[in-house]
């Protein structure tokens, strides 16, 4: 056994040691370009990684799995390194697994000729806190596909069947303890609101201040905290620039712009745009607000949020759904000004419209159905807390049913 090797089964040998939740994230091992694995600190990038690489071990395919954190390798030239590998596996095709990619000299030029000589299928990630998400595509040109790695799902936190009614009551009661621990790992496999902090803290200042050399920390805190509490509200430069000039925070448009794809790029937030068919609108409209994960709306909590959380809740999932499809999601307001919450736009036509709400009334379906009419589109759901069942209004079938129910996929 060479020294890859070595280090591969040194890292692999760290799996019998974690307290394994199965996740539904499946990375593509046949893809031709390098797969980029994101996502936000602790979320489970290079646990999916080595189990991966385990998983291609144990069916006997040829795979490496090493952390550039390993100072042996730092500096490498990328031709010895490919020496080592072939060493390893004189033939055939080899699968690579590359973590904490940015401390490896001239990262991107080796990665690009690893891809060009087309012997290994490549997969990589990094430290936030070092590599902006932004960098791997403007590095990589053109050969690369990126997999986000969220937290856990509700799903893969409730993976049990729901035959009776006891898994049916057992089932609403972890929903409960999501909605308020959310799904990074250790925060739910310790429930505690420390790790929560713990975590928020040091992405403030790894992953952000540090990263991209924050000068006014003041400053920059105030918008941190004020857009992590807005989840699920929509805002404008304008607004949110007056709202901040109301705490005696004074910040320039640019500046603020900045601040935002800055959270935007460590992933605890994703921006959500209004649907429109004019470009134009949709730049100029209001955007909508997400956090990664509940975990962290609940530093925020306010009396009758639950609304809000099942509104980002829904959000997320979306994107866990969406991101293996040419689907987009989006916001509409419909001519009279009522805001529906999702659209699932797929291969130029409107899939889906999805409402979220507490408890299905006229005046969410009238909006459904109003949306309907005005995009044409025939598939029409409310997501609630506990209401199941469906509905005809104008000749429209809406169909809803709760929120849990829907994360689960069933």
């Amino acid at each position: 056994m060479g020294q890859l090797l070595e280090i591969t089964y040194e890292y692999l040998d760290s799996l019998k040691y974690v307290n394994e939740i199965p996740r539904e994230i499946v990375l593509p091992t046949a893809s031709p370009d390098v797969v980029a694995i994101v996502g936000p600190r602790r979320s489970g990038k290079t646990f999916l990684m080595l189990k991966t690489a385990n998983d291609m071990l144990k069916n006997n395919r040829q795979t490496v799995y090493v952390s550039f954190d390993e100072p042996s390798l730092r500096t490498i030239p990328v031709r010895r390194f490919a020496e080592l590998v072939r060493k390893e596996y004189p033939e055939g095709k080899v699968n690579l697994f590359l973590d904490e990619i940015q401390e490896w000299k001239d990262w991107d030029f080796n990665l690009r000729w690893l891809h060009d000589v087309k012997d290994f299928t490549i997969f990589i990630s990094g430290s936030s806190s070092s590599l902006q998400s932004s960098e791997i595509p403007s590095r990589l040109r053109g050969r690369y596909t990126s997999k986000l790695v969220a937290p856990f799902s509700f799903k893969e936190v409730c993976n049990f069947s729901l035959k009776t009614f006891r898994e049916k009551g057992r089932v609403q009661n972890v929903f409960e303890e999501y909605m308020k621990w959310g799904g990074f790992p250790e925060v739910w496999l310790y429930k505690s609101r420390e790790k929560i902090v713990s975590l928020l803290e040091t992405i403030f200042y790894r992953d952000l201040v540090e990263r991209f050399r924050i000068r006014n920390m003041a400053e920059f805190q105030s918008i941190f905290y004020f857009v992590l509490s807005n989840y699920s509200n929509s805002f404008t430069w304008n607004s949110l620039k007056k709202f901040m000039e109301t705490l005696d925070v004074k910040i320039d448009t640019k500046t603020l712009i900045n601040y935002i794809n800055y959270i935007s790029q460590a992933f605890l937030i994703f921006t959500l745009q209004k649907f429109s068919y004019s470009e134009r609108e949709k730049a100029v409209s209001p955007k909508k607000i997400y956090v990664i994960d509940l975990a962290f709306s609940n530093l925020f909590e306010k009396p009758l949020d639950l609304g809000r959380k099942m509104e980002n809740l829904v959000f997320i999932e979306l994107l866990r759904r969406l991101q293996n499809r040419t689907s987009q999601v989006f916001y509409y307001t419909t001519k009279d000004g009522k805001e529906v919450d999702f659209i699932v736009k797929t291969s130029g036509r409107i899939e889906q419209i999805i409402e979220v709400c507490h408890e299905v009334d006229e005046e969410h379906l009238k909006k459904v159905v109003k949306a309907s009419e005005e995009l044409d589109c025939k598939k029409l759901l409310c997501i609630t807390r506990n209401q199941e069942g469906e509905t005809r209004v104008k000749n429209k079938e809406i169909k809803y049913m709760p929120i849990w129910k829907w994360l689960l996929g069933v």
